[in-house]
């Protein structure tokens, strides 16, 4: 019986730290620096690769002028540039394929959301880059903005959320568990 004032303690902390992850996990979701867009130019649009879509919102990005470069980040060793080209352009206009050749691209180095950051790192300083919008779907944009924050510090980062379809709640609690570790795990060093 001595040891149920510690169990509630622990309990209560335990409880009071999910709630706080959870808020922060769901906060971060909706993440969107939408006021500064219009305001400011960016150096490059970042795409971290896990999705088409997100690959069709940068380069959507980069045709609407936000930045005159879109970097993506995590591509697998084995795809080349044409077919990264084939999911973006549907038809082969020519202003869009010219824009495409020179202002696009590939990252084949990171293998997880922390080598995306230092991937992305390593490019933008090659390129002198100080700014940028980071492009992925909303329910990853929590873990990629702790790992941002924490691996490219120089760089000002605003973020990009993209809707993540047919979301499965398993996905959801997963991606959950991931931030809440990687959350823990910088707050601990």
């Amino acid at each position: 019986m001595r040891y149920k004032p510690l169990l509630i303690i622990i309990l209560l902390s335990f409880s009071l730290l999910f709630v706080l992850l959870f808020k922060e996990f769901f906060d971060l979701t909706k993440k969107s620096d939408n006021t500064i867009y219009s305001n400011y130019k960016f150096d490059a649009i970042i795409v971290l690769t896990g999705g088409t879509n997100r690959i069709k919102k940068g380069f959507y990005l980069l045709e609407e002028n936000y930045s005159k470069k879109m970097f993506i980040s995590g591509v697998n060793p084995i795809v080349k540039k044409d077919d990264i080209r084939k999911i973006v352009l549907q038809n082969s206009e020519i202003g869009k394929n010219s824009l495409f050749d020179c202002c696009v691209f590939l990252g084949k180095n990171a293998k997880d959301t922390k080598s995306n950051a230092i991937e992305v790192l390593i490019w933008m300083k090659k390129n002198n880059l100080k700014s940028a919008i980071l492009v992925t779907t909303d329910i990853h944009l929590p873990r990629s903005i702790l790992e941002f924050q924490n691996n490219t510090n120089h760089i000002r980062v605003a973020t990009w959320p993209v809707e993540s379809k047919n979301l499965h709640f398993l996905s959801l609690v997963k991606e959950f568990l991931r931030f809440s570790f990687v959350r823990i795990k910088y707050l601990t060093l």
